[in-house]
């Protein structure tokens, strides 16, 4: 951000009230952050600052130093976290697309992701991947929205990322303040408050088309709105997309599986005080697939024969409220969330129809629904040595069943979901200075699991209770190098309580809780001219009586506990501003993830974790454009390579997947409240299995590819104010 000369500002005021002075004129604004911290960045809708005897910066992220973290459930500055963070940051209006997870993926090293389509996918980061399939095991990923838990045991709601300031990667466990669900690590996505000083709204048009497939079309739009100056206001982001199809199913009425997305996010800041602040809001998402996205010949493919299409539709709602308040030198935050979240799918199970006692063509249809209400209250400090302490209430309900039914529309009962979780914690995390650049930080959470299965008066299942009582600890080492960077060595671990399995009922079983304990070394620095910044770690992981979902030999999904595994890794990313504009930066991961040790104890030779990736890698180039005083803009080609993979550890499921290569560009122009954009991905239409599944009843009988989305372009159109 360019120096800007402001006027002197006297008198006794509060700091909004100051900084807003302070800023008047300069096309800046301070955004309160906490208590006592403020960031500073343009305001919505303003001119981009010209300094008139240079070039406009190059349009990347800040250096470490100014990048602010709240996924640690506390503002603090990334130099200073201990751990392994990747920081997305996102501008007011996407430009060039409005990313789902799955794109994003591929710009943040240790995230690896299933392919099954929208709203069905899974998260894993560095490895911590149990299995590929959707079953009922606790996710190894805990999905947040700003202070809302959204995710327990449901696939990835896949929530589009407009209106977002940012997107926050915490690596490795997070048990100490997260609790159950977070062996692999924390998706954290931060949205844009209102903002209550000034109208601000933009809309954006696109439109794509898909080369062997069907065009798409997007409609997004935001609106800011003031109601009292300084103290009340709403925000509200819609968006409708039409991604077209590029897989053709020619044995089903439904052609191809194109998707919509239609979502609608409200909120609410009103600041009674200047030291308290209330947000809250609603967030709603629909996703409706058309037909799924694998094919059965080869990845070179782009068509399947089935009976039946396989449309998903997953519905996802949030409601959420935050307070956050001084009490002196204490920073107190009340923080309530309710999701509720269906997820419906058909799949054609005539393969194992027999299996059923049925024959010919013969449908499978699950109905799921899952609900979130998570309660937190905790106090932090404001000091130089930063601690915080909480307690939390968690339920998490999931509930319906399956069925399969043959072309008379006969119905089959096959499974039946019906449990709640409970957790009660306590929580804390605290950082003390050793000597005078060294620290130590250290955490834990202590929780009492109830995991109930048949709840209800009449229950659909026979009721068990399993009680579970985990102490998750972390204690990090970290050394300031200069106020550049960090270099740090953490240690921590995470449990997921035990539970029954839900398929083949009449011999389920209960399966026992895992733990995993990482150990990361890492170091966060920037050069000295904020110029060049680096961040690299490595790491190691043990994984005992892993949670796995399998499929047994009807097609239908249970849960075990597989055994031992053991992920030794690193990552790297590198980000260096050449100068004129032009921007260069570079990431990359190695890991060796398996499973050692079989439930029985034997030693396994071969047995890799599923889904993450041996290597994978990225490189982009990104170019400030000055056509005029009017036109500017930038350009950036970017190039993923995504190393050989595994779909799961079972000998007759152990199909390799991956080792590809792609590239994307894009381009965008503004002049005043206008921005153009184009944006082309698969560049050179490369074919690839970026996932080798589709339909768990036909697995076994013939392998299953899911070829990478052909070459794209898009086209946009952006207008603020």
């Amino acid at each position: 951000m360019p120096h800007v000369l402001t006027r002197r500002v006297t008198g006794n005021m509060p700091p909004d009230m100051i900084l807003r002075k302070l800023l008047a004129g300069t096309g800046l604004r301070a955004v309160r952050i906490s208590a006592t911290l403020y960031r500073i960045e343009r305001s919505p809708g303003g001119r981009a600052l010209r300094p008139a005897t240079s070039p406009p910066p190059t349009p990347i992220a800040p250096p470490p130093g100014d990048i602010i973290v709240t996924a640690q459930k506390r503002p603090q500055i990334l130099r200073d976290i201990p751990l392994s963070v990747t920081v997305l940051s996102f501008a007011p209006l996407a430009r060039s697309r409005t990313p789902s997870t799955r794109d994003i993926s591929l710009d943040l090293e240790g995230l690896a992701m299933t392919n099954m389509g929208p709203g069905r996918n899974r998260q894993f980061i560095r490895g911590v991947a149990d299995s590929p399939f959707n079953g009922l095991s606790q996710s190894t990923v805990a999905v947040q929205v700003d202070e809302a838990r959204v995710t327990f045991n449901a696939p990835d709601p896949d929530l589009r990322l407009i209106d977002v300031d940012r997107v926050e990667l915490l690596k490795g466990p997070q048990g100490p303040l997260y609790g159950s669900g977070a062996l692999g690590g924390i998706y954290h996505i931060v949205t844009r408050k209102p903002d209550l000083e000034g109208v601000s709204g933009s809309v954006r048009l696109s439109a794509d088309a898909v080369q062997h497939g069907q065009p798409g079309t997007g409609a997004e739009g935001i609106f800011n709105l003031p109601l009292v100056n300084d103290r009340l206001a709403v925000r509200a982001a819609g968006y409708r997309f039409v991604n077209g199809g590029w897989i053709n199913n020619i044995g089903a009425k439904r052609g191809r599986n194109s998707a919509e997305t239609v979502g609608l996010r409200l909120g609410i800041r009103w600041r009674p005080a200047d030291d308290w602040t209330l947000d809250a809001g609603f967030a709603l998402q629909d996703i409706n697939a058309r037909d799924s996205q694998y094919v059965t010949a080869s990845d070179d493919t782009l068509s399947r024969a089935h009976v039946f299409a396989e449309p998903t539709d997953n519905d996802f709602k949030l409601w959420h409220g935050t307070i956050t308040g001084a009490i002196g030198a204490l920073e107190l935050t009340s923080a309530t969330s309710f999701v509720d979240h269906g997820f419906d799918y058909i799949l054609d199970a005539s393969a194992v129809a027999t299996a059923f006692g049925l024959a010919g063509p013969v449908r499978f249809e699950d109905q799921r629904h899952y609900a979130i209400f998570n309660q937190e209250l905790r106090l932090a400090s404001s000091g130089s040595d930063h601690w915080l302490v909480g307690l939390s209430y968690l339920q998490a309900t999931t509930r319906g069943g399956a069925r399969v039914m043959d072309e008379s529309d006969a119905a089959q009962t096959v499974e039946t979901y019906d449990r709640r979780v409970i957790e009660y914690a306590a929580f804390g995390e605290g950082t003390v200075r050793i000597v005078d650049r060294l620290s130590l930080t250290l955490g834990a959470r202590l929780f009492h699991s109830i995991a109930q299965d048949g709840m209800g008066d009449e229950p659909a299942i026979s009721p068990v209770r399993i009680r579970k009582t985990i102490l998750s600890p972390s204690a990090a080492l970290s050394l300031d190098l200069g106020g550049r960077g960090l270099l740090y060595l953490r240690y921590a671990r995470a449990m997921r309580p035990g539970g029954v399995a839900p398929a083949d009922m009449a011999a389920s079983r209960q399966f026992d809780a895992d733990e995993l304990s990482t150990i990361d070394l890492g170091i966060r620095r920037a050069s000295h001219d904020g110029r060049f910044s680096l961040s690299a770690s490595l790491y190691h992981t043990r994984w005992d009586e892993i949670q796995s979902d399998y499929l047994l030999a009807n097609g239908l999904v249970s849960t075990r506990n597989a055994g031992r595994g053991a992920i030794i890794g690193g990552e790297i990313t590198t980000e260096w501003t050449i100068g004129q504009g032009i921007t260069l930066s570079a990431g990359a991961s190695a890991q060796s993830a398996r499973l050692t040790r079989a439930a029985n104890g034997a030693e396994l030779d071969d047995r890799r974790l599923p889904v993450a990736p041996t290597l994978a890698g990225r490189v982009a180039l990104a170019k400030s454009i000055i056509l005029s005083d009017d036109w500017r803009g930038q350009a950036a080609i970017q190039a993923n390579y995504v190393g050989k993979a595994r779909l799961s550890f079972d000998d007759d499921l152990d199909r390799h997947m991956g080792n590809y290569a792609v590239a994307s560009a894009h381009a965008e122009l503004s002049r005043d409240i206008w921005t153009l954009g184009v944006r082309m991905d698969n560049l050179l239409d490369v074919r690839g299995d970026s996932f080798a599944f589709g339909n768990p009843f036909s697995i076994r009988a013939a392998p299953q590819y899911t070829p990478l989305r052909p070459r794209s372009l898009m086209l946009s159109v952006a207008r603020s104010w």
